[in-house]
Order: structure tokens, then C-alpha cells, then sequence
């Protein structure tokens, strides 16, 4: 009975819509995760500052990737987007991420059309050692504000 719907999973994500969003560029957060906090570790944060700064930096490509010490990034975007759309959603992404999770040890940022995850492979809390993924929760609480603005 619902007219669309999206849902964002590591790897995978799936949207339909009554409405045409092929090309047009969807900032709208779907879902944050952030990591513990690692307190004001400036060896870590400027690392995760690196990850992010390569990230955003662009390689005219949809999906970028780098290791940076115990820092993995990696960020992508639907490629119905432009790359300078692209662009501008993993330059959100990474900002949304920076502000909301700080100090993490690791962070992921989903976007409507784009996302960036930090990953720290030193850190046993890290989201790729507990399994990652969003839960089932994240999702219906997604599906439910969405169907909410309709």
C-alpha cells in the first residue's frame, strides 16, 4: 500500500518511489552510526581527519577507498548522480560525520544518494568487529519518519 520506500544496508541499498529521483540529488540522512569516543587521541583523530580529507578529496570516481594507518575509509555515491553531485553529497556526508560523532574511533554517515564509513582496525569496538550493519530498528525507524513526511 506504500508508495515508496528505501532501505540502506552495508552494501546494499534499495529504493522505489511514484515519483521520479533518478539524477536529482538527496542529502536526507537515512542513518548515522558513531564508535566510542577515543577521547582527544590527536594520533587518531588526525588520522580519521586524513581518511576523510582523501575521501572528499575525489578521485572522479563513485566509489573511493584508503587505508590510513589503523583508519580504513571508504565512500560512495548512487551513480545516477553527476560526479560534481557526488561531490558535494560526499562533502556533506563527511562534515555530517565530523560534527556528529567527534571523537569516535569509527563513524558511519548515510545519505540519501551517498555514503562514508571510517572504519579502526585497532579498535575491538570498531562497526567491522561487531558485525556492522544497520539494525532491523534503524530501518523501520527510517521507513517510519519517511512515511511520516508523505
Amino acid at each position: 500500500m506504500s508508495t515508496c520506500g528505501e532501505i540502506q544496508l552495508e552494501g546494499c541499498y534499495v529504493k522505489y518511489n511514484n515519483t521520479s529521483f533518478f539524477g536529482a540529488p538527496d542529502k536526507m540522512k537515512v542513518c548515522r552510526r558513531c564508535g566510542p569516543s577515543v577521547g582527544y587521541n590527536s594520533d587518531v583523530l588526525n588520522r580519521i581527519d586524513s581518511a576523510l580529507a582523501f575521501l572528499v578529496g575525489g578521485n572522479g570516481e563513485y566509489f573511493r577507498e584508503g587505508d590510513f594507518g589503523s583508519i580504513q575509509g571508504m565512500a560512495q555515491c548512487i551513480q545516477d548522480l553527476s560526479l560534481s553531485d557526488c561531490q558535494d553529497c560526499l562533502s556533506e556526508a563527511t562534515r555530517r560525520l565530523r560534527s556528529v560523532c567527534e571523537t569516535s574511533s569509527w563513524g558511519d554517515m548515510y545519505l540519501g544518494k551517498c555514503t562514508v564509513n571510517l572504519a579502526n582496525i585497532g579498535d575491538s569496538t570498531s562497526n567491522e568487529s561487531s558485525g556492522g550493519g544497520i539494525s532491523v530498528l534503524d530501518i523501520i525507524n527510517t521507513i517510519s519518519s519517511f512515511s511520516s513526511i508523505l
